[in-house]
């Protein structure tokens, strides 16, 4: 019986699951963990605590300028993502898994993980699967093996 991890995930949701091959050769999933990152759709000024016009004298704009932080917010999101990813393969035995992310985020989430993460990773697919329903997921994954 052949076990794999299916790791679907984008900057706000992030979804494991465990897929195995019966003695029938049917294969079947089941989720072990989702997770909905409630922090990803609060905006900026949900997220600091400096009022906008605090800083008149920097820069001259009066704005507050953020400086970034959205693309900042996305690292830190990736990182996250990553370590998830690490701790969902250390803790679950498995002989391959897969990943669907985004594909603006994709690479960066895979430059994150260790070598042999990725060498036991058999698929990676550039795409956006998390609104995808679970019992269709298989056969977007089944296109690439």
């Amino acid at each position: 019986m052949s076990t794999r991890l299916i790791i679907i995930t984008d900057l706000q949701r992030f979804k494991l699951f465990s897929s195995k091959i019966d003695p029938m050769e049917r294969e079947s999933l089941e989720l072990l963990q989702s997770i909905d990152s409630l922090e990803t759709h609060l905006r900026i000024r949900e997220k600091v605590s400096d009022r906008q016009g605090n800083f008149h004298g920097i820069g001259g704009s009066g704005s507050g300028e953020d400086h970034n932080l959205g693309l900042e917010e996305e690292r830190r999101r990736i990182k996250e993502i990553a370590q998830e990813i690490s701790n969902a393969l250390a803790e679950h035995t498995y002989e391959e898994w897969y990943l669907a992310a985004p594909k603006a985020i994709n690479n960066q989430i895979v430059e994150h993980l260790s070598t042999e993460a990725k060498s036991k990773m058999t698929i990676n697919l550039h795409s956006d699967l998390t609104k995808i329903p679970d019992d269709q997921l298989l056969k977007h994954f089944a296109k690439e093996a």
